[in-house]
């Protein structure tokens, strides 16, 4: 992902999958101006795929290769 200060764009292998204009908070993204912070978690539940039930492992894990942030 880059995050400039009037686009954010999604790229995967060098290819751009999708762009949103956020210049001077266009498009209600004034939040997308202000500083942010990466969380990493394994969120259990909700809409996709489905609620645990059952048949749901507990627990899990979630493993995190890595993390780059990369600021120009």
């Amino acid at each position: 992902m880059e995050w400039a200060a009037d686009s954010i764009e999604w790229i995967l292998d060098d290819i751009k999958y999708h762009s949103v204009c956020i210049k001077d908070s266009i498009n209600s993204t004034p939040e997308l101006h202000k500083p942010h912070y990466i969380i990493l978690n394994l969120a259990i539940g909700g809409d996709w795929p489905q609620n645990p039930d059952e048949t749901t492992q507990f627990p899990d894990t979630v493993f995190v290769d890595y993390v780059r942030v990369f600021q120009k």
